[in-house]
């Protein structure tokens, strides 16, 4: 019997009959509801095992929700295999949907699919619509802790920001540059700007003598364009993160300030924009943070902590 694949926002149909979803994940227990669009249980539907649903009828629309088996998300390199066929208990070669395999890192929750009458048969479609872009290892994990800080897969679109990076590229950080700390939380930064931010980009300023802004392209190159940059940039005195003009920014933007100590101005306030330090110490980015999935959780929850909620503008608390 016919077997589908689903990549993206795909639609097939299948038979009007009872229906078999089973999600899984390897070595990672999952579980798996069908939900009206209320957000409630869709009534009649069984539930024999984990990862594993019986819908004896479609009678309106349903939503497919997997859900990790604990409280704290979806691990690092989660991949889940969907797929929605005709209950075999009727067919011996049911006709099936498999959903592309799908990355769920860090997420608490995530609608795969939605099942509705469509005539005499039942339209299956993929609900994940949007792909990852490709990020280096730190910069993945680090997507994937702020996608467990904050429960999202991204930010709703009214809570999404610009994100920039301000720079200390004074002679104090000239360890920070040599060591590759400064790389590395650029690197970090990545991940989190690819669920907080309105694009899937970072604006970097690199603030000594003056301030220069690179044109970042990749967010996956962009430590390492940061490296290249910093490597040849002249040195300053006297860090002053207000050295970037912000006053006629028109939309939300959230400013990380990469220094060896939090400059005098930072507390300034620029309407609809908010600034976050990150104080760095020689040689403890990447390496300890790649190594401790733990340490990583918990920088990365402070940087994003209150984007979910309204916050004051100017300094974060």
């Amino acid at each position: 019997m016919p077997g589908y694949v689903l990549d993206g926002a795909g639609r097939v149909e299948l038979p009007r009959q009872p229906l078999a979803v089973t999600v899984t994940a390897l070595d990672v227990p999952v579980t798996v509801r069908a939900i009206t669009t209320d957000g409630v249980d869709a009534p009649s539907v069984l539930y024999p095992k984990p990862g594993f649903v019986v819908l004896p009828r479609v009678d309106s629309e349903v939503v497919v929700v997997a859900t990790p088996g604990n409280d704290l998300g979806f691990p690092q390199g989660t991949v889940l295999q969907a797929t929605v066929a005709v209950d075999s208990s009727h067919s011996l070669d049911p006709d099936r949907a498999e959903l592309t395999p799908l990355d769920v890192s860090g997420l608490h929750h995530v609608e795969l699919a939605t099942i509705a009458p469509a005539g005499q048969r039942l339209a299956v479609a993929a609900r994940k619509t949007a792909v990852d872009v490709p990020l280096t290892d730190l910069g993945a994990r680090a997507r994937s802790a702020a996608r467990g800080a904050l429960g999202v897969d991204r930010l709703p679109e009214n809570r999404q920001v610009r994100v920039e990076v301000d720079v200390d590229t004074t002679m104090s950080m000239l360890p920070l540059i040599e060591d590759g700390s400064i790389r590395d939380v650029v690197d970090l930064l990545t991940g989190v700007a690819a669920v907080i931010g309105r694009r899937e980009e970072l604006h970097v300023n690199l603030i000594g003598r003056g301030a220069t802004t690179l044109p970042i392209v990749e967010l996956r190159t962009a430590a390492t364009q940061v490296q290249t940059s910093l490597d040849s940039a002249g040195l300053g005195i006297g860090f002053r993160s207000a050295a970037v003009d912000r006053s006629h920014y028109t939309e939300p933007t959230l400013v990380f300030i990469v220094t060896d100590g939090v400059p005098a101005d930072h507390t300034a306030t620029v309407a609809g924009v908010r600034r976050r330090p990150i104080v760095l110490q020689s040689g403890e980015a990447n390496g300890s943070l790649l190594g401790n999935p733990q340490e990583l959780f918990q920088t990365v929850k402070s940087l994003v902590s209150g984007l979910t909620t309204a916050e004051s503008e100017g300094a974060f608390a």
